[in-house]
């Protein structure tokens, strides 16, 4: 137990970091947008471009991967949706957001962090896979259906897939995935400069990450319907991550360093985004609630999964 807390414990750590200099106004909440768009349009990036220009492309995409993840991540934004709002008594719109925050993981913010420091191989792999189904599977899906719930109107569908598609082609992670695949693919490569430069870079990305997640939380209280928070954080951390392992029995050729990839990013917190998009359904404080309690939350249960796979 002593070498997950070694693992779970610094990250953690860097989070609380955050919250308390955010907390006690030692850097200023507004600048938190700054420092995430660091992390996402130049450090994570950096870290994709240069992990993936090295791969052999013939082992980038693994179906196997792709499957799992997809099928944990629908299997449980569903079962969500039937519980939140058949047990729980939510209505069509909530229960589809409480459903979001269920197969949404913080794979950038958290989960990659977390696997650079347990996994020596195949970790921008997994990240990378993991990357394409939270943005062209789990995401569009989750709007769509959420829109028509909200509207029961036809057509609204389609125009939440341009803009779901707009922000696929335009997610800084996504091009920087393309980009490194048609590197390896062409046998480009930086030069020697460059590659060190975006090296240092890629450094401050799980740090400067974790930081933005602590101070996030400042001023966050739980509020709202404690059942249904509690039902997010259930299906998020354990509901998903069981699914996904359970699914792996189908496919017992992969990867060892994937299996455990592909549970450790599924038993992550949802992603930091989450109140945001539940604003836009009127769900904005219920979303930042479950968000903070499945962030405190996954602390002990990320740490048991780590324990478990180690």
């Amino acid at each position: 137990m002593d070498v997950v807390l070694g693992i779970t414990a610094p990250i953690f750590l860097l989070i609380l970091l955050g919250f308390l200099g955010v907390r006690f106004q030692l850097l200023p909440k507004e600048a938190l947008p700054a420092l995430s768009r660091f992390v996402l349009y130049f450090a994570l990036p950096a870290v994709m471009v240069t992990k993936i220009s090295a791969m052999d492309m013939g082992v980038l995409l693994n179906g196997a991967y792709l499957s799992v993840y997809a099928i944990g991540g629908l299997t449980t934004f569903f079962i969500t949706v039937v519980l939140a709002q058949y047990v729980f008594k939510a209505d069509k719109v909530a229960a589809s957001v409480t459903g979001i925050g269920t197969m949404m993981p913080n794979s950038s913010f958290i989960g990659f962090p977390i696997l650079l420091q347990f996994l020596e191989g195949h970790v921008a792999q997994a990240f990378a896979m993991s990357l394409m189904v939270e943005n062209i599977v789990f995401l569009p899906i989750a709007l769509v259906f959420t829109e028509m719930m909200a509207n029961q109107k036809s057509g609204l569908g389609k125009q939440m897939m341009i803009k779901v598609a707009k922000r696929i082609v335009t997610n800084p992670i996504i091009l920087s995935v393309f980009v490194g695949v048609m590197m390896s693919a062409t046998g480009v490569h930086f030069p020697e400069f460059v590659s060190k430069g975006l090296g240092l870079l890629a450094q401050g990305a799980a740090p400067t990450a974790l930081f933005v997640i602590g101070g996030s939380l400042v001023g966050v209280a739980i509020r709202g319907s404690k059942l249904r928070i509690g039902l997010v954080a259930v299906m998020k951390l354990v509901c998903f991550p069981v699914v996904v392992f359970l699914c792996l029995g189908l496919f017992p050729s992969m990867p060892q360093d994937l299996r455990v990839a592909v549970v450790v990013f599924a038993a992550m917190p949802m992603f930091s985004i989450y109140p945001i998009i539940g604003g836009e359904y009127g769900q904005r404080s219920f979303c930042a609630s479950s968000l903070l309690a499945t962030t405190v939350c996954s602390f002990v249960t990320i740490s048991l999964l780590l324990k478990w796979v180690a």
